[in-house]
């Protein structure tokens, strides 16, 4: 058997396996992850990031799953502004046990403070009603460093970044609302291989004191991993950890989400 037969077969083994992932992820919970820094060097103009999902079950348990997300960057020269969206809802014998909306804006203006060096400043808009939120707004800025590396097959960016931000956030059973200002401490790590089996990786994390009580902390975790099948088609692994050390009573401190997806990227 020739070297280019076992490669084809290789390659057609490795399709079939990450389409049964995604065949079976179908009947998984639906994933609301979209993180911002996964691109090492955005094209000029538009360009973006769009999935949907749709899930059901009927018989001994009627289940509907829905789930979109978009992610918009425009990039002019050292700009680069970006918009975020996510939604995800579901119903379980008729009753709803997930609706979350996640809205996210960011301007970007590179070397603003010299080589490498950025400044950010953006929105943020949610609610969650599982995790207790009704209404959480947020404002603020970063200044941020970028690192980058590459070679024939391999590109790679590190970015450190930190700032501060203002939150509103207001309780769902007790219409109570926390006023807080927080550091905003992040890193972020993507790697991309364009060799014989290219993929994408990402993982962020990021760290978030209440400036007046560093015990009122947040922190979040994103790591992803994304593997082309077709020119603008990939299939991805997430996973996202958030926890709150100062949750609104009754609910959990630490939340975690895990799934594959199927994106279209232009």
């Amino acid at each position: 058997m020739s070297h280019h037969t076992l490669y084809s077969d290789t390659v057609r083994r490795t399709l079939t396996g990450l389409s049964a992932l995604f065949a079976s992820a179908l009947s998984a919970p639906a994933m609301a992850i979209v993180p911002i820094n996964v691109i090492i060097t955005p094209p000029e103009g538009f360009s973006g990031e769009v999935g949907v999902s749709i899930n059901g079950q009927s018989g001994n348990k009627d289940e509907q799953e829905y789930s979109a997300n978009g992610l918009l960057r425009y990039k002019e020269n050292k700009d680069l502004f970006v918009l975020i969206g996510d939604y995800s809802y579901s119903e379980t014998n008729d009753v709803r046990d997930e609706d979350e909306l996640f809205v996210h804006g960011r301007w970007v203006h590179h070397n603003q403070f010299g080589k490498s060096l950025d400044s950010e400043v953006f929105m943020q808009y949610q609610y969650d009603d599982f995790a207790g939120i009704s209404d959480r707004e947020l404002i603020g800025g970063n200044v941020r460093w970028r690192n980058a590396f590459n070679n024939q097959t391999t590109e790679q960016q590190f970015i450190v970044g930190v700032g501060m931000f203002y939150e509103s956030e207001t309780s769902e059973r007790m219409s109570l609302t926390d006023e807080t200002v927080r550091a905003n401490l992040y890193t972020n790590i993507v790697h991309k291989h364009t060799g014989e089996f290219p993929f994408v990786a990402s993982a962020s994390t990021y760290v978030q004191p209440a400036v007046d009580d560093i015990s009122d902390l947040r922190v979040l975790a994103l790591a992803s991993i994304n593997f082309p099948i077709r020119p603008s088609l990939n299939v991805g692994f997430d996973l996202e950890v958030k926890h709150n050390a100062m949750p609104f009573a009754g609910v959990e401190k630490t939340d975690v989400d895990y799934g594959v997806s199927l994106n279209y990227t232009f």
